[in-house]
């Protein structure tokens, strides 16, 4: 059996090569005659599967170690017979992480007051729900907007998740983003958040856009920061046109990385291993390694806090202490000024410096409301 894998999987070698022959490849760049004599292709976001890449080919399972599934061609693969298994929730406490990172460092540098705020989620998939629930369990005063999920739980006759319209969401405080990108269907997300929804955002607003990029109009978003002379905060990881980067948006916002909001070590991991399950499953193969095995463990186990903080610069200590979101963009603007070509967003993906989970590190306190809110928080 032949496997091609993207080279940024992680575990993908140790995992799969007991089946056959694991060839490592560009995801970016992977060509039609790579793939001719593969029978497995494993991929992540940077690959589009379609007709084009796998007509002619012998591949009888497609495997993303991402959540997101806008890069396949499912109705292709589903026409063909040729089997296929994503990554649902791998990354969703990975970018959950990202999140607070962010507001932390909004609250440290800025002064940030956002634990008291409105905050509104957009999109309740796997990722979105995990970022809520932590603002929820928080306390924090938080909305959703994500209207096929709406209606969907409507006609469960679920009415626990506060879902609001769009509007009311570019009304709060915070805007954590994380929908997928769509062209089609009633709820098409590609310039989703344009100039009416922008001019809808209040002064001195934060946004976090996590999900995908595309999904709002970074034209508009310019327009909207010249107006309010910077006074808007900025969290940046996907970006319109990516692998590209516009330089003025770049030069705007507070956090700029290169959509590695998800890429936690335990997140990218989960990523392969979800794959690594469904392959097993569909040729009736018995596992050879185990989750314990496939997972690893944090390199900072435990924190003690020895002083009582006010809850924006608790939760950013303790969140920078495993993860400091202005390492990767010191890292992301330290490389633009000196390489500004498209090479460079994929060169800093594919050299990324791993990050640990906050729930891989135990958290020690005499104050026992600290400690609640820091397993809220993910800890």
């Amino acid at each position: 059996m032949k496997i091609i894998a993207d080279e940024n999987m992680p575990n993908v070698t140790k995992l799969f090569s007991a089946f056959g022959e694991v060839e490592l490849v560009n995801g970016r760049t992977l060509t039609k005659e790579q793939v001719k004599e593969a029978d497995v292709l494993l991929v992540r976001s940077v690959t589009k599967v379609s007709s084009e890449l796998l007509k002619g080919s012998r591949v009888r399972f497609v495997g993303s170690a991402t959540i997101g599934v806008d890069h396949i061609d499912t109705e292709y693969l589903a026409e063909q017979g040729i089997a296929f298994s994503s990554a649902p929730g791998c990354n969703a406490d990975a970018v959950a992480d990202y999140v607070f990172s962010g507001l932390g460092f909004l609250a440290l540098t800025k002064n940030l007051r956002w634990f008291n705020k409105k905050i509104g989620v957009i999109g309740y998939g796997n990722v979105g729900k995990t970022v809520f629930d932590r603002f929820a369990a928080l306390g924090c005063d938080v909305c959703v907007y994500d209207p096929i999920k709406q209606a969907e739980y409507a006609s469960q006759n679920k009415d626990s998740v506060p879902f609001v319209s769009l509007a009311s969401i570019m009304a709060c405080d915070v805007i954590s983003l994380h929908a997928p990108l769509t062209k089609e269907g009633d709820y098409p997300t590609i310039g989703m958040i344009g100039k009416g929804q922008l001019q809808q955002v209040k002064a001195g607003a934060a946004i976090i856009s996590a999900g995908r990029g595309g999904v709002i109009d970074e034209s508009a978003l310019r327009e909207l920061y010249k107006e309010r002379r910077g006074d808007l905060h900025l969290v940046w990881d996907v970006w319109q046109g990516e692998p590209e980067l516009d330089l003025e948006t770049l030069s705007i916002v507070d956090i700029a990385t290169p959509h590695i909001a998800g890429y936690s070590k335990q997140g990218r991991e989960k990523g392969t291993w979800m794959v690594y399950q469904a392959f097993c499953q569909y040729f009736n193969i018995d596992k050879q390694v185990s989750l314990r095995d496939a997972i690893s463990p944090g390199r900072l186990r435990a924190l003690s806090l020895q002083e009582e903080l006010e809850e924006e610069e608790l939760l950013a200590r303790t969140a920078h202490a495993i993860y400091d979101v202005a390492r990767d963009d010191s890292r992301l603007r330290f490389n633009y000024r000196r390489y500004a070509d498209k090479a460079t967003f994929d060169w800093l993906r594919k050299h990324y410096v791993e990050r640990d989970e906050f729930a891989t590190c135990a958290v020690e306190s005499s104050s026992q409301q600290a400690l609640i809110k820091l397993k809220a928080m993910g800890f």
